[in-house]
């Protein structure tokens, strides 16, 4: 097929293909439009996105929009040989681009649970309602209400969406990560 329109009209004469090697660059229909084109109407396809230039943030975007395997255009035969029977036979190729894509999405996810980053993400609010309840001279979330000049319903909002941020399940948990980290 010479672009993603032309891929419809070519499977729909030849029937079901095992794996597409889909350019990010094509006319009528881009690479990406071509992936979500076949997960929605070809699932059991095997998709290889190739293209000259992949910055991380569209080789992340092709692995979430069901591409297998991502190869520069100017890749060794060998390489190319070893992905089609990578994907065929174990549904993935991994190389340098998606290894360092998956790399960067670990460290990305180990940096939010870093506590500090965590508590990073409230919002000043939050925060506030947050170190008041954990405060042991404060009598519950009314005293916290009544000491920032908010209403009750509000404090309850805030307390736990700061709680669920933080991946803590518990007032105890709360107090022990305020004082451990020494949240201010």
């Amino acid at each position: 097929a010479e672009n993603g329109v032309d891929l419809e009209r070519v499977i729909a004469e030849v029937g079901h293909i095992h794996i597409a090697i889909i350019d990010r660059e094509m006319p009528r229909r881009d690479g990406f439009d071509t992936l979500r084109w076949m997960a929605r109407h070809h699932p059991r396809t095997l998709c290889i996105m190739i293209s000259f230039d992949m910055p991380p943030h569209d080789v992340r975007l092709a692995l979430r929009l069901g591409a297998r395997a991502v190869l520069c255009k100017d890749c060794r035969t060998e390489e190319f040989y070893k992905a089609l029977h990578a994907v065929y036979t174990q549904g993935y190729y991994y190389n340098e681009l998606m290894d360092r894509d998956l790399r960067r999405s670990v460290e990305d996810e180990l940096a939010l649970r870093d506590p500090d980053s965590l508590w990073d993400t409230l919002s000043a609010r939050e925060k506030e309602v947050l170190l008041l309840y954990a405060d042991p001279k404060v009598t519950g979330l009314q005293d916290v209400a009544d000491r920032l000049h908010i209403c009750y319903d509000t404090a309850e909002t805030h307390r736990p969406n700061g709680c669920r941020k933080l991946d803590l399940h518990s007032k105890a948990a709360l107090v022990h990560a305020v004082k451990a980290r020494g949240w201010k």
